[in-house]
């Protein structure tokens, strides 16, 4: 298996306060900043209250007086399949690599576990005739939570920390040439979006991302797990119960089959596989003894408290935010589609997902307005063609609310109908076009007015937005390492507006209100507060009589 990529980067783990708490951040298997669970749920933490919670089940409690904000919007962190659209996946491109975190496979002998008996299965590949003894109790316990059956065991190499971290990171930081050009090329195409400025070092970021804090990770190329230590401390344990998920995922909806997806759909199939994870190693979280978890608190704080401190040293927000981005909305869109229909929604979801539009709004999911459209382009003549993809309605906003008002981001991503965009080099310039489309005129028209007003902010001559052929037409160009920065730091908080719309849209569901009825609500709530009272964690406002009464407006308006 040496050389073999890899197509799946190590899945993240989210625990931690979201805001104003201690940094907690994982023991468990991606690097991420401290990112509370779906549900306003804290891993490693007494859980935080969500806003939206309806503990009492009917539309009352849903939207009664008591309704008060969670700590910031707790997403639950992970990893986008190309943190970066438009950026190809590594110095080592094959027909078409899946993910920008490219990990390759280290060149590394791991010896079979002593005694260990193998048989030979589908496709000539083999696998173990049972679990390691380590990790059976496990997946006997996953098994049974998610309501799938293993097919057949695979190996878990335990390995040491040199081994793990040569594997986690291999292909990602070298001397070559092809290597140096691709890290320009991204560094280039960042600037030229406005989201990093000056010179950064993104081979080092790779890296950080790939092996900082991270236990475990499943391997589908391979279909293995991989292990940092020996030692089944309660963290790796949880870690685990976490990867173990993704195998049962990879046997019954196979993750090999990322190549045959778009890649909106390739994108909302990883949220979706982290998402399901997320779901069941919370679920192994809670059944643990009172002394596995005071342990595994202590061991997540520790790790994560470096594994924070490596990130805010050698990555750039934004890289860590769309780094994480789907994952994010990822676990949040698998708790709509639990409140949906339970496990059948999720397998549903898992066996064919939807477009990445449906993710970043659910609201969306199973109607005409979620329907993507084929969209064209290509690089100027006598250009260079670095890359062409979809950038999808996730990094649209992140790209528009860098420099505008989230709600005007918002309004103007709501309306997408689908995108391509071409990354070539021009005269010794790395500059992006796209063709943006909405759902109708109307959309496209406030898209294009959304994109005038961040080209407005950019540098002199490097950004240009037109309307033509019934489309919106962007170009931006890189503005070169001496630009200074424009707008605001694009960061994981950037994301909040989306997912607490997503939370009330979820919870009214839950509460057996219409999809139209949870709509309205959603969009309600959305509108009705600003972006501060929504994020307060004391909830200073909506606990105020003027915020109470907007509420009672909002229920009256929507439910009747």
């Amino acid at each position: 298996m040496a050389g073999e990529e890899v197509p799946w980067p190590p899945p993240p783990r989210e625990p931690g306060p979201w805001s104003g708490g201690p940094p907690v951040s994982p023991p468990g298997n991606t690097p991420l900043p401290p990112l509370p669970g779906a549900g306003g749920v804290v891993h490693n933490a007494a859980a935080q209250p969500n806003p939206w919670a309806n503990p009492g089940g009917s539309p009352e409690s849903l939207t009664g007086a008591n309704l008060a904000p969670q700590t910031g919007f707790a997403p639950a962190g992970g990893q986008r399949s190309d943190p970066f659209p438009g950026l190809p996946a590594g110095p080592r491109v094959t027909d078409r690599a899946p993910t920008w975190v490219l990990i390759a496979s280290a060149i590394i002998v791991i010896a079979l576990i002593a005694g260990a008996a193998f048989v030979l299965l589908k496709g000539g590949r083999q696998y173990p005739s049972e679990w390691d003894a380590r990790v059976a109790p496990i997946t006997t316990w996953v098994a049974k939570e998610r309501e799938l059956d293993f097919k057949h065991p695979v190996k878990v190499n335990f390995l040491s920390d040199k081994e793990y971290t040569a594997r986690s990171t291999e292909g990602g930081d070298d001397d070559s040439v092809d290597s140096k050009q691709y890290y320009d090329d991204q560094l280039a195409q960042l600037r030229a979006l406005g989201f990093v400025s000056g010179d950064v070092d993104l081979a080092k970021a790779n890296d950080t991302l790939s092996d900082s804090g991270t236990l475990a990770y499943y391997d589908p190329d391979v279909e293995q797990v991989f292990v940092r230590g020996t030692e089944m401390t309660p963290a790796l344990r949880v870690t685990l119960a976490h990867e173990l998920t993704h195998v049962l995922q990879d046997q019954n909806f196979d993750l090999e089959r990322l190549d045959d997806l778009s890649s909106g759909q390739a994108t909302v199939l990883r949220a979706l596989a982290e998402g399901d994870a997320t779901k069941v190693e919370d679920a192994y979280v809670d059944q643990l003894s009172d002394a596995d978890k005071k342990a595994y608190d202590e061991e997540s704080k520790s790790s994560g408290e470096q594994a924070n401190e490596d990130l805010d040293k050698n990555v750039p927000s934004i890289l860590t935010t769309i780094f994480a981005s789907p994952y994010i909305l990822g676990p949040r869109f698998v708790d709509y589609l639990d409140a949906r229909d339970g496990w059948d929604a999720i397998n549903e979801a898992l066996q064919e997902p939807p477009t990445e539009e449906a993710m970043f709004d659910p609201i969306t999911y199973k109607t005409d307005a979620a329907a993507q459209k084929t969209v064209t382009i290509e690089a100027p003549q006598g250009s260079e063609a670095i890359e062409s993809d979809e950038f999808g309605p996730t990094t649209w906003f992140l790209l528009l609310a860098s420099r505008l008002d989230p709600k005007i981001a918002l309004a103007a991503t709501d309306g997408w109908g689908g995108d391509q965009y071409v990354v070539y080099r021009q005269d010794d310039k790395v500059c992006m076009n796209a063709t943006i489309e909405g759902d109708t005129p109307e959309d496209e028209q406030q898209m294009a007015d959304a994109l005038n007003a961040w080209a407005a902010k950019s540098p002199k001559g490097t950004a240009e937005v037109t309307t033509e052929d019934d489309a919106v037409q962007f170009h931006s160009c890189d503005p070169g390492k001496d630009a200074k920065p424009v707008g605001n730091e694009v960061t994981p908080d950037t994301l909040g507006l989306p997912v607490t719309r997503t939370d009330v849209y979820t919870e009214a569901i839950g509460a057996d209100q219409t999809p139209k009825q949870s709509a309205c609500f959603a969009n309600g709530v959305i509108k009705a507060f600003t972006i501060d009272q929504l994020n307060d964690p004391k909830g200073a406002f909506i606990r105020s009589q003027a915020g109470q009464r907007l509420l009672a407006g909002l229920r009256s308006t929507c439910f009747g």
